[in-house]
């Protein structure tokens, strides 16, 4: 559908980690969060979406303070009031995957209901 992927450039801090010295998956999943919102609200201008869902975050590899991820999303799908966004996360330094899933953003007025996306 769209060609246009967004991305997100972070320096992992040594506030982001855990008792085990890698980054806390919340941070991880806030971050997926942002960007499946970015790459809807910039595809359909005028928009108002929420989160309605993520598919499962298996993380594949650690990351420590000192790396740089890049957070990427593309909207994938677009339905009448909602659309799919693929979201991953890669290591910019090895290029290894960190994350892949994909998140469920509906668009809604002001009361919160459900209403179309503008074409």
């Amino acid at each position: 559908m769209n060609e246009q992927v967004h991305e997100k450039t972070l320096l992992i801090r040594p506030e982001f980690l855990n008792h085990v010295q890698t980054v806390f998956g919340g941070y991880m999943m806030q971050w997926a969060d942002d960007m499946a919102f970015n790459a809807a609200s910039l595809t359909f201008p005028n928009t108002s979406f929420v989160t309605r869902r993520f598919a499962s975050f298996d993380f594949t590899r650690p990351v420590r303070a000192g790396d740089i991820v890049k957070v990427l999303a593309r909207v994938e799908r677009q339905g009448t009031t909602s659309c799919e966004v693929a979201v991953w996360c890669i290591n910019a330094r090895s290029c290894e995957e960190i994350f892949r899933t994909t998140a469920i953003m509906v668009n809604v007025d002001g009361a919160g209901k459900k209403k179309p996306i503008p074409q």
